[in-house]
């Protein structure tokens, strides 16, 4: 990445794929899959620098082909309709970063003083070049000189190096941050709207969720888009240990006759954190418990992916989710980490070393409130690539739904079966790492339920 001498000046184009339909009104509007949008009846010279904007131009030279006020007035309307992109060039033309408005357009918060960079602002590398994204802001900005990354961190505070750097540059770009919402603003700090969000959780929540900007099946949602790069993690999961504990399958038209009615079962689920420890969990309850919740009932293929048919739904039906029941006290199994077999409704033990999993164990139920341990910790941990081989932009949103959905299963299930059941909001995933050494972006654990038996005289607290 390189500078250029001379001054900086601006250069735009309109985004990719944009065509431009003229309606029987007279209105002219834009497309590009999936956006449509009106932008008024223009001038046969405004319809002449429309074309011209097909490949980047100066404002400037749209002069010959419109007067300058109708030229100004068709950039002001294709910014706000987020149509076109700004590039930065040096005297040789050299690109030194781009301006890329989202859709829908939004105006962003006006910078606070003194200026500074926003707490939500963050800059990565995308390729060959710098990316400077925020959730609040109106636009992405593209760095193709990494000396550029100083102006964006000191937001212009104090004076950045502006050596070998065209002149003007600066300017442009911190025009640009303070236009595009990369400064922090007031409504940051000062209002509950802004102060709620960690910088992490609202870019997680912006990148998962569907906007104009995604394209769905192209960017986001089901892709498939590994499908022809990376073979597709299996379904099973691979065996820990050779054997196996086989579990006891109750019989579903026996659990059909004699459990109680849902609506009961939903009225009388309860978080419980206390045990009948004079009666703790049986292994037979353990794997009715698991096969209830999630066993494997069919299987199938979805386009080279292994997908299952289970109690509870799972996006694709690519069931990612993994199930550790962590023993502490359980009737007939010995205390330890174990791996749930869904597919053969088996237990296989975990090889791991006591310390970490009274680490695991102990860290987990800091979550719950009370003084009473878990007879089983049932860690949920997700096998990513399940998911992300499908989909795009939304895989581990997704798993976290699937938590959840599960969480449910599983409080349903222990209250009709008398049990005594509580999910946890928190765990630590560093411990199950230690404990089963397993590579964390491959499978790691994202949830926590905790289980044992009900007490004789529940204290009950609502979830």
């Amino acid at each position: 990445m390189s500078g250029a001498p001379d001054r900086a000046r601006r250069i735009v184009r309109l985004r990719e794929g944009v065509n431009a339909v003229r309606t029987a009104t007279g209105v002219t509007a834009l497309t590009a899959w999936p956006h449509v949008g009106a932008i008024g009846r223009l001038s046969e010279g405004q319809h002449a620098a429309l074309r011209k904007l097909a490949a980047d131009t100066a404002p400037e030279d749209l002069a010959p082909l419109c007067p300058a006020g109708e030229a100004v007035e068709l950039l002001a309307r294709l910014r706000a309709g987020g149509w076109l992109i700004g590039t930065v060039v040096g005297g040789d033309g050299t690109a030194l970063f781009t301006t890329r408005h989202l859709w829908p357009p939004k105006k962003p918060a006006p910078p606070a003083e003194p200026r500074t960079l926003s707490r939500f602002a963050a800059v990565r590398r995308d390729g060959d070049a710098l990316l400077v994204e925020s959730p609040v802001a109106s636009c992405v900005l593209r760095l193709y000189d990494s000396r550029l990354v100083e102006t964006v961190v000191t937001a212009g505070a104090g004076e950045p190096s502006r050596s070998g750097l065209p002149a003007g540059l600066v300017e442009l770009l911190l025009d640009d941050l303070a236009d595009g919402g990369f400064l922090a603003s007031a409504a940051e700090t000062d209002t509950l709207g802004g102060a709620q969000w960690s910088p992490h959780e609202l870019a997680f929540h912006h990148g998962s969720r569907l906007r104009h900007e995604h394209r769905m099946g192209e960017d986001f949602g089901g892709t498939y888009w590994a499908r022809d790069t990376f073979p597709a993690p299996p379904g099973p999961h691979p065996v820990w240990t050779a054997g196996g504990i086989e579990l006891a399958r109750p019989d579903p038209q026996r659990l059909r006759a004699q459990d109680p009615p849902l609506a009961a079962v939903m009225e009388d689920r309860r978080s419980l954190r206390a045990y009948d420890e004079a009666r703790p969990l049986t292994v037979e309850e353990l794997g009715e418990f698991l096969f209830r919740t999630a066993r494997v009932r069919a299987t199938g293929a979805d386009q080279g992916l292994d997908v299952s048919d289970r109690p509870h739904p799972g996006g694709g039906a690519a069931h990612e989710l993994e199930l550790y029941p962590l023993v502490h006290r359980v009737r007939g199994l010995e205390s330890g980490l174990y791996h749930y077999d869904p597919y053969h409704h088996r237990l296989s033990r975990v090889p791991a070393r006591a310390g970490e999993l009274r680490r695991l164990l102990t860290g987990s139920a800091a979550g719950m409130t009370g003084d009473a341990t878990p007879q089983v910790l049932v860690v949920l941990a997700s096998r990513f690539g399940r998911l992300a081989w499908k989909y795009r932009a939304m895989a581990y949103a997704l798993t976290l739904k699937h938590v959840g959905v599960l969480y449910q299963n599983m409080y349903l299930a222990a209250t009709a079966m008398g049990l005594a059941p509580c999910a946890l909001g928190v765990g630590d995933s560093d411990a199950f790492a230690a404990a089963t050494g397993l590579d964390a972006l491959t499978e790691t654990s994202v949830g926590e339920f905790a289980l044992g038996s009900r007490p004789r005289a529940a204290h009950e607290e609502t979830g």
